[in-house]
């Protein structure tokens, strides 16, 4: 068990971030809410999943929508106090360990939002160990845990009990309710006990978000490179530096969807995404995609560039990590690869 302080939260957000690959949310403003509240109550716990007890009841959290919508419509906090009061009315328990139900972007933020207010730990592990745009794609959907009851909420206090025979049912009709509640949501689903968390998470996720994010802050402040950092660290690769030229982008069905293109010296390398950037081509040339996590970073800084956040003329370096293990099997692509997404890749990726 360890604490997550004031002091970690930068760290926490850059390495949310790139987790993220352009999707999960901007984490700025939830780090502002997590900063307030742990200044109030205190530091939140972390645990890691032996430390966890058979009866104890996980929540993983999470956000849902548009990530453009949450910059025009802020997190309130209600959301969460209300979700985790409708659970305890279903359920007749209290939960007693919180989760981020993906590591990327704002989400990791998600159970410090609530964390800190209940005193209640959060769980070092999260369901994807990045960002994926639908809520069936997770690790405890491959190890055929049930979804449901799940609980929405929103800011304006509304609640739901959603009961569904399977996840991707769950999606449909959460994503439904989600555009309702005016594309932006929050969400709990795959409520565990403790006994059926290990193999159905991926471990340290919330420490591996904290160790990049440290990297490219010491690098900042070293005077170093911090996307070269973010590559040693990451086991990441460069495949493009340049300059955004085009982007194309809307939000349909409670996704942010689109196309960015830099011009990385004479070629020009376009990122597709869903919310995530989930297949960077040129031509028919295929450099990355999907499970791999495509991270935009601004050139200098090494700040990760969130889809929402694109913007014409910035100078960008596209990074592409490796997928958690998890995502690299034949079940893992089936549910996350290119083809889940309605890509065909006929030739080998070059990255």
């Amino acid at each position: 068990m360890r604490q997550l302080t004031i002091d970690d939260l930068e760290s926490l957000s850059l390495g949310s971030a790139i987790l993220g690959s352009g999707g999960g949310g901007d984490p700025s403003y939830p780090l502002l809410m997590a900063r307030y509240l742990i200044e109030k109550y205190g530091p939140v716990e972390i645990l890691s999943v032996e430390e966890l007890q058979e009866d104890d009841l996980i929540v993983p959290l999470s956000l849902m929508g548009a990530p453009l919508i949450t910059i025009e419509r802020l997190l309130s906090g209600r959301e969460l106090e209300t979700l985790l009061q409708t659970i305890e009315k279903t359920l007749r328990r209290k939960p007693t360990v919180l989760m981020a139900a993906e590591i990327g972007g704002a989400n990791a933020f998600t159970p410090l939002l609530i964390a800190a207010k209940l005193g209640l730990p959060v769980l070092d592990a999260d369901m994807i160990g990045r960002a994926f745009p639908e809520l069936h794609m997770s690790s405890c959907y491959l190890k055929n845990l049930k979804a449901t009851p799940a609980v929405m909420a929103d800011c304006l206090g509304n609640s739901v009990v959603i009961e569904t025979a399977d996840a991707k049912t769950l999606e449909r009709i959460a994503r439904s309710i989600t555009v309702s509640m005016g594309s932006s949501s929050s969400v709990g689903f795959y409520l565990m006990q403790g006994k059926e968390v290990p193999g159905a998470v991926v471990e340290g996720t919330f420490s591996k978000a904290l160790a990049w994010g440290r990297a490219i802050i010491k690098a900042r402040d070293g005077g170093e490179d911090p996307i070269q950092a973010l590559i040693s660290e990451s086991n990441g690769t460069i495949i493009g530096r340049g300059t955004l030229i085009d982007i194309d982008q809307s939000v349909k069905g409670g996704f942010l969807q689109g196309s960015a293109t830099l011009l990385n010296g004479d070629e020009k390398i376009t990122l597709f995404y869903q919310n995530e950037y989930l297949l960077a081509k040129s031509g028919d040339r295929t450099f990355a995609a999907t499970p791999d996590l495509l991270v935009l970073v601004e050139e200098n800084s090494g700040t990760p560039v969130m889809s929402e956040a694109l913007r014409y003329g910035l100078q960008v370096a596209v990074v592409v990590i490796p997928a958690p293990a998890i995502w690299q099997t034949e079940k893992g692509l089936q549910l996350v690869g290119p083809k889940a997404f309605g890509y065909e890749i006929n030739e080998e990726v070059v990255s």
